[in-house]
């Protein structure tokens, strides 16, 4: 059975099982406290289905801000010098579009530049009273957090911005990246929920400032400290983190019972408000609604899980294993399987062989002619190389003008061969390709075997970048193994 399999079926069994359980027991629970005349306790239940609902939206956006910040491919484009902007674009706006995000974002430390997912929206600046918070979170070394703010690109709409702390591998501060929630969409969210649980639903910071409601007015605007009612238990409320608490107030003459839940991902606090007068035909009633549309947006998650995945593993498999530059596979999943055809050799006692290939005087190229003539002259090279190899070869790109070869069931000399056909394919395809006629290309070839059970893939991947290098030492455009060499006439 596949991973994609067994993700969809774990995913559907747990999303069914936890919902129907949760479902259940606060009916149950539910139906025996109202007959104890304790309306204040049923209010928990309704708020824990209310706390789900809220993880189910809004989680994925701070799951995927992560995975932004996490990504190799915006990591080494910040790491390059950022030359290329319509890259880190097109990709902020292919997060944006996949996932229905009201925009993604990346900040550069190094530049300043502020990538939208369209252009460049702006150089941060200080002294800006909108870029305060780049400064504040870069300050605080903290790996993500949430900010209230306008959008500057979109004519002020307030947005709830999930910002990512992005680090290079050496642990260097690089910058923030993340994704940004309009809060229209937010409130409509939380009017739906009041709506299907006939309760008033918000969210409010650690210091008791309205960060989400129904009424968009009241964000940013409005306390809980001030308000009405609420305000003379809102400093209890603030200081509960590690559990759920039940208050009880009264505002305009009417009785309001009070559930609050900390949200930890958002250090935000999930308040769910109640009058009393609920009727235990209405409790009834609204639980089984409850169970059907939860239900119902089980199987809808459910089948969106299964079309997402199916939809777009062959994507997130190709970012991991293909180098985008090429189509070839990149360093890691060539070394992947490089170390299990060692393995699988070692085990039949096949013949493996391995090429190693580097691009003559490919810095001289970049520098002179620049770095889109090198990325197309790398292109053109890996089509030449391609070709002479079989559909069982696996050709991948090593890093920067450096290829291998995984030549499995293959001698050394019939290695060699296959090299020097590489190596006369390149120089022969100068004539054919203007690019490649104008800079005269070459490429030097190393080729290691090993005998079977002998041989370790460092040690193979070792010899063949020796005798790679010996034949660039001894004039390049040359095929090398161990003290045999081959070259042109």
């Amino acid at each position: 059975m596949s991973i994609r399999i067994k993700l969809i079926l774990v995913l559907s069994t747990v999303l069914i099982m936890a919902f129907v359980s949760t479902s259940l027991i606060a009916y149950m629970v539910s139906e025996n406290r109202y007959r104890a005349s304790a309306l204040n306790e049923i209010l928990p239940l309704l708020t824990s289905n209310i706390l789900s609902e809220i993880q189910r939206d809004l989680m994925m956006p701070i799951d995927i801000s992560s995975l932004m910040a996490n990504d190799t491919f915006l990591k080494d484009w910040a790491l390059a010098g950022e030359e290329n902007a319509s890259q880190v674009e097109k990709y902020l706006k292919e997060i944006k579009d996949k996932y229905g995000f009201f925009t993604a974002f990346f900040v550069s430390e190094r530049t300043g530049r502020y990538y939208y997912h369209d252009r460049i929206l702006k150089t941060i600046n200080p002294d800006d009273s909108h870029d305060v918070w780049y400064y504040a979170f870069k300050e605080r070394n903290v790996d993500m957090d949430l900010d209230v703010d306008t959008d500057e690109a979109s004519a002020g709409t307030l947005t709830i911005f999930i910002n990512h702390r992005i680090v290079d591998y050496e642990g260097r501060f690089l910058g923030v990246t993340g994704v940004g929630l309009s809060m229209d969409s937010i409130s409509q969210l939380l009017s739906e929920y009041e709506d299907r649980f006939g309760r008033l639903v918000y969210m409010v910071d650690s210091n008791g400032l309205v960060q989400a409601h129904p009424d968009i007015s009241l964000v940013e605007s409005a306390s809980i400290m001030d308000a009405e009612g609420i305000g003379a238990v809102a400093s209890d409320i603030l200081a509960h983190k590690d559990s759920s608490e039940t208050y009880e107030f009264d505002r305009k003459g009417r009785r309001v019972f009070l559930e609050v839940r900390y949200f930890p991902q958002f250090d935000w606090y999930l308040i769910g408000e109640q009058e009393a007068g609920d009727s235990p035909g209405h409790i009834r009633s609204a639980l089984f609604t409850n169970l059907a549309v939860g239900l119902l947006a089980t199987c809808i998650v459910i089948t969106v899980v299964i079309v997402v995945v199916n939809r777009f593993q062959g994507k997130l498999e190709a970012l991991v294993m293909v180098d985008p530059l090429t189509g070839v596979a990149n360093r890691r999943h060539f070394l992947e399987t490089l170390q299990a055809e060692v393995v699988r050799a070692k085990r039949y006692e096949h013949a493996l062989s391995l090429l190693m290939i580097d691009v003559d005087r490919f810095k001289k190229i970049n520098d002179r002619h620049g770095h889109l003539i090198g990325d197309r002259l790398l292109g053109i090279l890996t089509e030449t190389i391609q070709d002479s190899l079989r559909d069982s070869d696996t050709l991948g790109r090593l890093g920067g003008e450096e290829f291998g070869v995984i030549l499995p069931e293959t001698a050394l000399d019939v290695a060699v061969i296959v090299a020097e056909r590489i190596r006369a394919g390149v120089s022969a395809r100068s004539l054919k390709e203007p690019i490649l006629e104008r800079l005269h290309t070459t490429v030097s070839v190393g080729a290691a075997s090993m005998r079977p059970g002998l041989t370790d893939y460092e040690d193979l991947l070792r010899r063949a970048d020796d005798a790679m290098y010996r034949a660039k030492a001894d004039g390049r455009n040359q095929v090398s193994v161990g003290k045999r060499v081959h070259t042109e006439g």
